[in-house]
């Protein structure tokens, strides 16, 4: 810049004043100009910056951290965690983090990776983790769990390298808000989006509604029978009419099929939360369309309907083991009968909470567990006082048969839900 006055000055003067005013005038704005980049820089990432990306299942969840810098893996040499470094660790296939929990309270894991690995936790193996499918573990549930702050996770498996894998820190979007958009003149409410459940939610339970109804019509004394608690608890030795006698029956079978419906759609309501119960998800089909809702619906209709067949078949066949073939119509009778009036409670409740408390819906396998657990025990106990009224067999031998027809069904479905 020197140079550059003294070449104006040695060729013209009058220039070299100008120049200097110009000069002067350069020095006095570049401070506003840098002010002016720095501010208007500032202004364009704001955006990207403040912006909430939504990752997880269906993108419901807000990202609140992305794991994608925190990996680590164990160092033979050094004998220590250490930094994941492509370059330098390309053939590992064990990953590792450590997780702060305490500061992600109320939020959810969220894992999705397109190879196949396992879930250790605290260096304890805890599940197989599905192919192309997302993952979500609650972060207050594993707080619960292991009563600590943090947590080290470590995925292994047939991975290569970090970018196999994403695990994120999600909050969950909430179903209920609502968009709005403002105009120039007015405020205008965009309407609400409703999903493909909702629609499901209201056609299954008006078809629910109608089965009832036709019930009710088409077999009223059945239908106050199969309904009526005071019944259930009563035991009697004699019970001639072809409701107890004639399982097969037309209407029976109908009865039998309206609480498999109602099932299926308590069902539906409970792994709508994602909650893959008894590994269901590798035969029901994947999306959200109202018409793959409802095939799924009419599949674990199906499959309940069946399942009620096979328990009939196989009382009887242990029934003419233990030689109980007279009692196996009321014992399949007792069993319909307590379930059709216990799951019709169950639809009542979650329906009211669906529409009003959508917490509880959003969590209904937790509360679930234990009425539902406590239902089948006092069913257990209720068929012992009715078979062994109606019949002189042995304690020993009645224990035997309902651990082998209730029981162990029972603890085997625990375990399969789990």
């Amino acid at each position: 810049m020197k140079f550059f006055q003294q070449y104006i000055h040695s060729q013209n003067p009058a220039r070299f004043i100008q120049s200097c005013r110009i000069l002067r005038l350069v020095k006095s704005y570049s401070f506003l100009r840098i002010a002016f980049l720095i501010i208007s820089g500032y202004l364009f990432f704001i955006p990207n910056i403040t912006a909430k990306d939504t990752v997880g299942p269906n993108n419901g969840y807000y990202l609140v951290h992305d794991y994608r810098d925190d990996w680590q893996v164990f160092d033979e040499r050094y004998k220590a965690y250490v930094p994941y470094v492509r370059e330098l660790h390309k053939d590992y296939n064990s990953f590792s983090l450590f997780c702060d929990i305490e500061n992600y309270k109320t939020y959810k894991i969220l894992y999705y990776s397109s190879k196949e690995n396992y879930l250790f936790i605290n260096a304890s193996l805890q599940q197989q983790l599905p192919i192309n499918k997302w993952v979500v573990l609650d972060v207050d549930s594993l707080q619960r769990v292991y009563k600590k702050t943090k947590l080290f996770l470590t995925i292994y498996g047939s991975n290569t390298n970090i970018e196999e894998m994403m695990v994120y820190v999600g909050n969950r979007i909430s179903k209920t808000q609502e968009t709005f958009e403002l105009s120039e003149s007015l405020l205008t409410i965009i309407p609400r989006d409703i999903s493909s459940f909702q629609n499901f939610f209201v056609i299954g339970l008006f078809l629910l509604v109608g089965a009832y109804a036709f019930m009710y019509n088409y077999q009223p004394k059945s239908f106050e029978r199969f309904f009526n608690p005071k019944d259930l608890l009563t035991i009697s030795v004699r019970d001639d009419s072809f409701i107890v006698n004639k399982p097969f029956d037309l209407g029976n079978l109908l009865f039998v099929v309206n609480l498999s419906f109602t099932i299926g759609f308590i069902f539906m309501l409970v792994i709508n939360e994602k909650n893959d119960l008894f590994s269901t998800s590798s035969i029901l089909q994947e999306g959200e369309t109202l018409g793959v809702l409802l095939s799924n619906f009419l599949v674990i209709s199906s499959i309940i309907f069946g399942a009620y067949i096979f328990k009939y078949i196989s009382l009887l066949i242990l029934s003419n083991l233990y030689r109980l073939d007279k009692i196996i119509n009321i014992h399949f009778f007792k069993i319909i009968q307590a379930s059709s009036i216990f799951f019709l409670i169950v639809l009542i409740i979650l329906t009211y909470s669906t529409i009003s408390i959508p917490e509880i819906t959003e969590n209904a396998e937790k509360y679930l567990f234990f009425p539902i657990s406590l239902f089948f025990i006092g069913r257990l106990a209720l068929l012992y006082f009715t078979i062994n009224k109606m019949t002189a067999l042995k304690n020993l031998y009645l224990f035997s048969y309902l651990c082998i027809v209730e029981l162990i069904p029972l603890i085997v479905g625990i375990r399969f839900a789990l």
